[in-house]
């Protein structure tokens, strides 16, 4: 398949309409053209644009399921939390409830009214702002497009103190080629904190850049357990995975089975082909041949 003929068709594919085969050739074509799979990505963003312009409807129709908002206070952090009566919408620290209200209604498209955190959304945003994590984050995407969905549902199967590429993610969401849609999707990502986008860093090494800037990133994920100091070394010295010379596997620094890998034993790898010649396995667990 062509370019021109897989453009004309990645519409009606994102919205189920395509027939199979043809959805099948989209697909392939996709794997192998980064241009058209980023074009994918941009379609996506004018799809979530577009749905910021509906106009609200009147009270009576919103009476079933109203977005409401509230404040807390975690670790001295002011929090500001919309939430619907599906889950958790909107999650955002500092300002004012003027300034949430309106980036709320720049994003969604209608009006938050203040009401009472529910118990088991506060102790979620809590368990997440406090280094705990969120196993099953109670989250309201509706709005969200299919492949937002999925790339967030990727995130939340990140092991707290442990940390995958954008590549990694791209991967695993069933687009490899698509890291930049990935990225702009962890930057725009609305519930932070228990959707953890923090644990997303560049497959260049180092932790990268945050939404909330680069100091809360190092918090939330020092306070996860995440070795940041060493990824930091990690990555200005070029080492991308450790190897346990006992095991014959190699895994991403932050995972559990690498970081229990005694000093005499571990060896470094600047990249894929390094392990694979050296007669490495990937980790079954980390899966690193997708980071």
């Amino acid at each position: 398949m062509q370019c021109r003929s897989a453009l004309t068709r990645i519409d009606a594919m994102r919205t189920g309409e395509l027939p199979a085969d043809e959805a099948g050739a989209v697909k392939k074509h996709l794997h192998t053209c980064p241009s058209c799979d980023e074009s994918v990505g941009d379609l996506d963003d004018l799809a979530r644009a577009v749905k910021t312009l509906a106009v609200a409807p009147p009270r009576s129709c919103r009476d079933a399921v109203r977005d409401r908002f509230d404040m807390i206070e975690v670790s001295g952090r002011q929090v500001w939390v919309a939430f619907s009566n599906r889950g958790l919408t909107m999650i955002h620290t500092g300002g004012s409830a003027d300034d949430f209200r309106a980036r709320y209604a720049e994003r969604c498209g209608h009006e938050l009214e203040r009401e009472h955190l529910p118990e088991k959304l506060r102790k979620q945003v809590a368990a997440a702002l406090e280094g705990e994590g969120v196993r099953k984050p109670l989250v309201d995407l509706v709005a969200a497009t299919e492949f937002e969905r999925r790339v967030l549902e990727v995130l939340t199967h990140i092991p707290r103190g442990e940390v995958r590429t954008y590549s990694w993610v791209a991967q695993q969401a069933g687009r490899p080629s698509a890291v930049r849609a990935v990225g702009n999707i962890c930057a725009r990502n609305v519930v932070p904190f228990v959707v953890p986008c923090h644990r997303v860093v560049p497959t260049v090494g180092g932790i990268g850049n945050y939404a909330f800037g680069e100091r809360t990133k190092r918090e939330l994920l020092q306070r996860e357990g995440v070795p940041v100091e060493q990824l930091d070394d990690l990555g200005r010295r070029g080492i991308r995975f450790f190897g346990s010379k006992t095991t014959k596997i190699f895994c991403v620094p932050t995972c559990r089975d690498a970081q229990r890998t005694r000093n005499e034993n571990r060896l470094y790898f600047h990249d894929v082909d390094e392990a694979y010649d050296k007669g490495f396995r990937p980790c079954k667990r980390c899966q690193p041949a997708a980071a």
